[in-house]
């Protein structure tokens, strides 16, 4: 845990204090008072209120205590037994989780792309796609979920089950990932549907992320028209979603 103080003090002030009081931890100065506003409130003679701010790794305030009195303010005791409490870091208390939060997050997937359609008789045509998917995470390495897939030719729309395998690099914070498919089309000429993608994506922060994803997937058209199979590239975006 990182502890911070934070003031509209000119740093020579801030120093003379810590000196004074012992203090060792780092000392910021807010001199326009942003910081203070966004986390404390200002009162009516432009002073920031006292107040005790805790921030998970993930950005998300999990503790806020505002007190303008000295008798109203946490001790450092009952300051440590909150956190304990609302992170779980307390003696006898699980391991905290590892990893950077988007892992554990469920990811609501856009992505839009191209590619070919080669039929059985040797027939090819470029096609445009456009897919969505909704991925919820089991543990760091998997995800499952329902995708939806739009073609305009053959398959106007796959109605998929998604099961994906990923390999997390870049400190958690992105991941390599394989990704089997397969389902039904209800319209249009197509059966059912296979397919495998892989690709990779990485969170630009703790609510979204970027992905690529290169794939094949083979369309059956009945029993008398064969089939086809579609080699696309996609690029998308995703929304991640705390999972409470």
């Amino acid at each position: 845990m990182t502890l911070l103080g934070i003031s509209l003090d000119e740093p020579a002030a801030s120093r003379a204090f810590a000196s004074s009081y012992g203090i060792t931890y780092p000392l910021l100065t807010d001199p326009e008072g942003a910081t203070s506003r966004t986390y404390v409130g200002i009162d009516s003679t432009d002073t920031p209120i006292p107040g005790i701010v805790v921030i998970r790794r993930d950005g998300r305030m999990v503790v806020r205590q505002i007190a303008e009195t000295k008798d109203d303010r946490l001790t450092a005791e009952q300051l440590l037994a909150t956190v304990d409490r609302t992170l779980g870091t307390g003696e006898g208390a699980p391991a905290a989780r590892q990893g950077y939060a988007v892992l554990h997050r469920m990811q609501l997937r856009l992505a839009l792309g191209g590619g070919r359609a080669d039929t059985d008789e040797g027939g090819k045509r470029s096609i445009a796609v456009a897919s969505a998917s909704a991925l919820l995470p089991l543990g760091r390495r998997f995800l499952i979920g329902p995708s939806l897939r739009y073609e305009r030719f053959d398959a106007p729309l796959d109605l998929d089950l998604a099961i994906a395998i990923r390999a997390p690099i870049l400190a958690d914070a992105a991941a390599l990932e394989l990704t089997a498919l397969g389902g039904y089309t209800p319209w249009g000429a197509t059966d059912w549907n296979a397919g495998v993608r892989a690709g990779a994506w990485v969170a630009v922060n703790p609510w979204w992320a970027v992905q690529l994803e290169a794939g094949v997937a083979a369309h059956r058209l009945g029993d008398e028209m064969g089939s086809t199979v579609d080699w696309t590239i996609t690029f998308g975006v995703s929304r991640l979603i705390e999972l409470r």
